[in-house]
């Protein structure tokens, strides 16, 4: 249950959840500093068509039975990007700091290279710090134009070539207080799409060819904000309230081919239901504003849909100026044991997401809101790492979301 970036797709990842719940059951060597994890993959997705591959998952492990580092090397074929070697490397030097390396690029299409850093805590826990550094090729793109109900008859494909990189800072100020300043940098290109039953977004008959932020973009932004956080754990909490309040501003005047402010508010809490945390009710709710949005690109507006927002629906499926956010999970750890030289635990996660884009703020965020429901599974080794499988619907066939960390 390793992947560089939270994919949708339908009946996916089925031979890596078999081999997962197997190995659960189980149980595997009692104890292995060095394990390698075979896995086949098994990908449908109605974006991609057909993917198939294998990936050895390798396991590092500490003598306090946690995982220090992970690689996960795949090579997987698909009718449209090719062959696509990626490399992933997870290492986890203390239970405050983690830093991922992803690299990948497919014979025909796609390319993806990623390096991210997080330290929680530093110089006595009076800072955190966090950086990330990304070039990506997706020629898989959506965009079916702006508002809460674009039909699917909308949908169009493009490409993005993008880099990326942006830097966290934050102070504390209190103790579960910080102040933050994140900068970023994001240049886009957007391209010709590669699914050839869709219309093309450049193409004038498609109807968005004249959108704005069609012919690319240079984005630079400076967010501060302010965080309250008195959860127990960041990366796997079980108790304690986030809250945090944000504004960025992206002007021309610091090089920027755009101007606009967005503005965000957002909650989370954690809930233990007995002492010894086995079920956890988890809240999330965000809402969150653009200034200036009719001179906004539309890759950076404000989106639902995908792993962090709508679980039923692909990565920035509705889009529009505002958008209005809630997720809530019940976690419950059903089965524990060391497999691999860790101790880990399987949790089952029923959960519901509900979710809007809205054009104007004189609208109210909480209604017209779409609905989603779902099971989740996570495979959790304390402090750092969880690996997960979600199955979510609005109604129709299941999608379904791979990766790492939770979705909040």
């Amino acid at each position: 249950m390793i992947a560089g970036t939270h994919r949708k797709s339908r009946g996916a990842w089925i031979g890596v959840l078999v081999c997962a719940v197997y190995l659960a059951v189980a149980g595997g060597p009692v104890r292995a500093d060095f394990t390698v994890i075979p896995l086949p993959e098994v990908i449908t997705d109605p974006n991609e068509g057909t993917t198939v591959g294998f990936l050895p998952v390798v396991l590092l492990t500490t003598e306090a039975k946690t995982i220090r580092s992970i690689i996960a090397t795949d090579v997987r074929y698909n009718d449209t990007f090719g062959v696509y070697p990626k490399f992933r490397f997870f290492d986890y030097p203390s239970p405050t700091q983690k830093y991922f390396i992803i690299a990948g690029k497919g014979t025909r299409l796609g390319e993806d290279v990623e390096f991210s850093y997080e330290g929680q805590d530093l110089f006595d826990g009076r800072l955190d710090l966090r950086g990330l550094a990304r070039h990506e090729q997706d020629p898989f793109e959506r965009f079916y134009g702006y508002g809460n109900h674009t039909p699917s008859s909308n949908e169009t494909n493009w490409t993005s070539t993008s880099e990326a990189g942006q830097i966290f800072a934050g102070v504390k100020v209190l103790e579960s207080v910080q102040a933050f300043w994140q900068p970023r940098v994001r240049l886009v290109r957007v391209g010709s799409g590669s699914i050839g039953t869709l219309p093309n977004l450049r193409n004038p008959s498609s109807g968005f060819s004249t959108v704005e932020g069609v012919g690319g973009a240079t984005i630079v932004g400076n967010q501060f904000g302010v965080e309250y956080d008195d959860r127990d754990v960041r990366d796997i909490p079980t108790r304690g309230v986030f809250a945090t309040t944000t504004i960025e501003i992206v002007d021309k005047a610091l090089g920027s081919t755009y101007s606009f402010i967005k503005y965000g508010l957002e909650a989370k809490a954690f809930v233990p239901l007995r002492p010894d945390k086995k079920f956890i009710v988890a809240l999330r709710t965000a809402l969150n504003y653009l200034q200036h949005g009719d001179g906004t690109p539309f890759y950076e507006k404000n989106t639902v849909g995908g792993f962090h927002s709508l679980r039923a629906y692909g990565g920035n499926r509705y889009n529009d100026n505002h958008r209005f956010v809630f997720q809530g999970e019940f976690r419950t750890n059903v089965f524990e044991r060391e497999v691999f030289g860790v101790r880990a635990h399987l949790e089952l996660a029923p959960f519901v997401d509900l979710g809007k884009v809205f054009n104007t703020s004189r609208e109210f965020p909480l209604e017209d809101l779409h609905p989603v429901g779902g099971l989740g599974f996570r495979a959790v080794v304390s402090p750092q790492v969880v690996g997960y499988v979600d199955f979510g619907t609005s109604g129709g066939s299941p999608s379904v979301f791979t990766g790492i960390d939770y979705p909040f």
